[in-house]
């Protein structure tokens, strides 16, 4: 039997206010167009799906029993068009991200392979910037989302925290005792210190963390790529402060990893956006890959040591 999906929706929508009038005005279609759908539905099946009477519509048995067949039929239709329409708009879509280099190398490579694997035609740029000009990039609309640790002072953005990262010190053996696996925040002030700066850098956040314990740090120098700290540290020029997700896999032969005490120091990384921007669907795909991998700690921490 073939029945027009336009006359299934006219009986939904009769049986769902039980009355026609309503129907009507909801489908901005006469009385008389709809009454006359339903008739020809019933025509079709060969029963009455209602009880019509000058002050009441309700549905007969025959209509009760149609009625949840109709609804599942009608919700599956709409959700197979949803699936074709948001595919459709990924073919030949595009990404455009940010993040710092080292989130780039170390996140971005898996979840990019398993995207690319179910969306070929989905283009993907990937800028590798300091976070305030990824920020920048996203204010103006040049980047679907940038990848970084909470902005500061941004109220036209948006910031979803997916995972908390540890701040760690990689240090010339010299510098720290023989089997060391962390060090106090207050140790850290007689020690020489490379950090990194710009928009919210470490330097900022370690300068508070000391305030408040009422010491103060020796920065020997102030880089701007956390790989640059780690090159410096080995060799031999001071502690390398660097974000958890920066660190290579391995780390760098001849430092120590030590974790940071007393407070330990940590920060949010998540996906910024610009308030109020609604994702495309090949950006909401991506965004989901993404975000599994960072709140499951895809980066992989490292044991100090």
């Amino acid at each position: 039997m073939s029945v027009n999906l336009k006359l299934l929706n006219a009986f939904l929508l009769v049986a769902e206010h039980r009355s026609f009038r309503r129907a009507a005005e909801l489908s901005r279609r006469s009385q008389s167009a709809l009454s006359l759908q339903v008739r020809e539905l019933e025509a079709q099946l060969g029963a009455s799906l209602f009880h019509r009477t000058t002050r009441a519509v309700s549905l007969t048995r025959e209509g009760e029993a149609l009625l949840p067949h109709a609804r599942r039929a009608i919700a599956e239709l709409e959700a197979g068009l949803r699936r074709v329409r948001a595919s459709a708009a990924m073919e030949g879509g595009q990404i455009a991200l940010g993040c710092a280099p080292h989130i780039a190398l170390v996140v971005l490579p898996p979840v990019v392979a398993a995207f690319r694997q179910a969306h070929r035609d989905v283009a993907i740029t990937i800028r590798e910037s300091l976070q305030a000009e990824v920020l920048e990039a996203v204010r103006r609309q040049e980047l679907d989302f940038g990848i970084g640790p909470r902005p500061a002072n941004a109220p036209s953005l948006t910031f979803a925290p997916l995972r908390e990262e540890a701040i760690l010190a990689l240090a010339p053996p010299r510098l720290v005792p023989r089997g060391a696996r962390e060090i106090g925040l207050a140790a850290l002030g007689a020690l020489p210190l490379i950090v990194t700066g710009g928009t919210n850098s470490l330097r900022a956040m370690i300068e508070e963390a000391a305030a408040s314990i009422g010491t103060s740090f020796d920065v020997r120098c102030e880089v701007q790529m956390p790989g640059t700290a780690m090159a410096l540290a080995t060799a031999g020029l001071g502690v390398a402060i660097i974000p958890e997700m920066a660190l290579p896999r391995p780390p760098p032969a001849g430092l120590r990893l030590l974790r940071i005490t007393d407070p330990p120091l940590s920060r949010e990384v998540g996906i910024v956006q610009l308030r109020g921007h609604r994702p495309s669907p090949a950006v909401a795909a991506f965004l989901e890959l993404l975000e599994a991998r960072l709140m499951a700690g895809g980066s992989g921490p490292m044991r100090p040591g």
